[in-house]
């Protein structure tokens, strides 16, 4: 073989490894995030909610575009406090960031920049636009004073219109706290319809239109996944150890109730036509994710690197599917960093 083909061939190689760059090859550190709560990645760009700020970074070279957001009433400004037991949140709409700070939609541009805000008179919700109504999740009424975690599909005026799905998360003194959480805390709307986690026994995720109607459910087999013995323990000493639970540690002591499986859904996201399903199986540090297209046919497996989940947090996973790369965000504990990890499916 000729010397200009064999550096040919190495030029190819190394330009490969910068485009398609693996988790075990390109943990980015990025500059300036201590505690994140939210982690989204589309436009070519990261976006990272972290209290009330909000950074954007470029997904080209992984640097600092703009840092904004502060508390208070004014615009641009998000009501919002660490006790708040609504988070805050983030998601995009039709080219634009949208943040949910509690009665409150903020929009801003791509950049970052203020273009107008709503004031909804929903309470405990986080809502996603969607046409000219809303989807909301949040706590919901039931018979005899009792809250459930569900999802509530609002009219453009923010009226209830229907309540569509109603999970078994008990809020607001509640009988039993019954934990790992069936999360259905992430990205909802996809093309005008819906995607709900919809069981904590089954892969189930039921499929609704834009008025709310069920149109399909996506059921596969899947194994149970027994829950570790000192499960219990865990979530014990993390309320004990925790500023926002630990006074409530008798509460949780007689309300606490674990799972003999975990939920076969971790989380997911919906990203190109592809459904990318976080389960609890595991490798390690590394979690199961399922690719499927829309109709729930299995197109891949892998595993990823994921940040230490708190046990109650109401926060999605700290990573973002786009262009068919699983991007992550998972703290070093070594350098007391926070890095970016990239698997390709």
């Amino acid at each position: 073989m000729k010397k200009s083909q064999i550096i040919l061939i190495i030029l190819m190689l190394l330009m490969a490894k910068f485009l398609f760059p693996t988790d075990k090859e390109f943990p980015v550190p990025l500059e300036n995030i201590s505690q994140p709560s939210m982690f989204l990645v589309n436009y070519d760009r990261i976006y990272i909610l972290e209290n009330t700020n909000i950074y954007i970074y470029s997904l080209k070279d992984f640097k600092l575009l703009k840092k904004f957001g502060k508390a208070g009433e004014g615009p641009g400004e998000f009501k919002y406090s660490k006790s708040e037991q609504m988070p805050m949140f983030m998601s995009f709409y039709k080219n634009q960031l949208l943040v949910n700070s509690p009665m409150k939609l903020t929009y801003f541009d791509l950049d970052g920049n203020y273009k107008r805000e709503l004031r909804a008179k929903t309470v405990g919700r986080i809502l996603y636009p969607n046409d000219n109504t809303y989807i909301g999740l949040g706590s919901i009424p039931v018979e005899n004073n009792r809250f459930y975690m569900g999802v509530t599909l609002f009219e453009n005026d923010f009226n209830v219109k229907k309540v569509v799905f109603l999970s078994d998360f008990e809020v607001k003194n509640p009988r039993k706290i019954i934990l790992p959480f069936t999360n259905f805390f992430y990205k909802p709307i996809y093309k005008g319809k819906f995607y709900i986690n919809a069981s904590s026994d089954e892969f189930k995720i039921n499929v609704y239109d834009k008025n709310g109607k069920q149109d399909y459910a996506i059921s596969k087999k899947y194994p149970k996944i027994k829950i570790y013995p000192n499960y219990k323990n865990e979530v014990m000493e993390f309320v004990k150890k925790s500023p926002k639970f630990k006074s409530s540690y008798s509460d949780f002591r007689n309300l606490l109730e674990i799972r003999e499986h975990y939920p076969p859904i971790r989380d997911f996201q919906i990203s190109d036509d592809f459904i990318y399903v976080i389960t609890f199986k595991r490798k390690g540090e590394l979690w199961e994710c399922i690719k499927m297209n829309l109709k729930g046919e299995e197109k891949g497996r892998t595993f990823v690197k994921l940040n230490y989940y708190k046990h109650l947090s109401l926060y999605p996973l700290l990573y973002s599917v786009y262009k068919e790369n699983i991007y992550s965000l998972v703290e070093d504990d070594e350098d007391e960093t926070w890095k970016i990890h990239i698997q390709k499916l």
